[in-house]
């Protein structure tokens, strides 16, 4: 699998990059950085991946965009180290990737908006068909943030897909399996016992610095929200959720709304977060 994310602004990629370290049966082999300062989240992507004992995983950075939210973690990010000339370019070094891998033998795990994804898609489409399916976060069907305008009442505009509502119409329209985990099912919170009892393990140093980084910066500090773990979970324990199969169309707004059609995704509507974090708090405080 390849993992792309915006990590560094909020918390959960973080904690679901771990917990895809700690699940031995996903076999990570690239991780991309997409959004904003792309060569400093790649540096900090790099530093939490040989903190972790991964230096063989690769990294590479996306294009690079205006920033959408604060960088609460580029203290540790600026501790990192990039490779000689920079980070190879995502987009390139993903789709020559993907050409040289067996075909459907790649599984693409979406945590950012999808800015790299659509980059992908517009320089080759073939190639990144070639793609067992990608597994993402992202969306909001029939339930929004409990802080948005809908007071979780309905769906909202979603984080990722107003980042870039194009990437996420041009992986509906690829062809590719595309599996959503939308707000509905992603609003899963960090108890304090789990958070607790995950960081106060003694090797998981690097999780913790960002942990206190991003708790120290973040106005959503004492509420973290494991959004990011969800599709890792499913990717894990596929039985936790049912999902729908959809024709999902993003609007002017960047609502992802359903609408009659062929499937284009399938979403998970509705998942236990307990099941959630129970699973992230046994992988990592072991």
């Amino acid at each position: 699998m390849i993992v792309d994310t915006d990590i560094g602004d909020d918390i959960d990629d973080a904690f679901a990059l771990a917990l895809v370290l700690h699940a031995p049966s996903l076999h990570l082999v690239a991780v991309s950085a997409t959004l904003g300062d792309t060569a400093l989240r790649a540096r900090l992507a790099r530093r939490f991946l040989d903190a972790n004992g991964r230096s063989d995983v690769p990294v590479y950075a996306g294009p690079v965009t205006p920033p959408h939210t604060a960088f609460t973690q580029a203290a540790y990010a600026r501790g990192g180290s990039a490779p000689p000339g920079g980070f190879p370019d995502a987009v390139d070094a993903l789709l020559a990737r993907l050409r040289a891998a067996p075909d459907r033998s790649i599984t693409l795990l979406a945590l950012a908006p999808m800015t790299t994804i659509g980059a992908m898609i517009r320089r080759d489409p073939v190639a990144f068909g070639r793609l067992r399916a990608v597994v993402m976060m992202g969306g909001s069907i029939r339930r929004g943030y409990p802080f948005g305008p809908s007071r979780g009442g309905g769906p909202d505009p979603e984080y990722n897909v107003v980042s870039d509502p194009d990437g996420l119409r041009a992986l509906l329209g690829s062809g590719v399996p595309v599996e959503m985990m939308p707000l509905d099912a992603t609003l899963v919170p960090l108890e304090p016992a789990d958070r607790d009892a995950i960081l106060n393990q003694p090797d998981e140093t690097a999780l913790r610095a960002l942990f206190a980084e991003w708790h120290e910066r973040s106005p959503y500090a004492d509420h973290p929200t494991m959004f990011d773990v969800v599709p890792v979970a499913h990717l894990l324990r596929p039985d936790l959720c049912r999902e729908q199969p959809m024709h999902i169309v993003v609007d002017n707004e960047a609502f992802t709304r359903e609408e009659a059609g062929p499937p284009n995704a399938s979403a998970c509507l509705q998942i236990d977060p307990r099941a959630v974090s129970g699973m992230l708090r046994a992988a990592l405080a072991k």
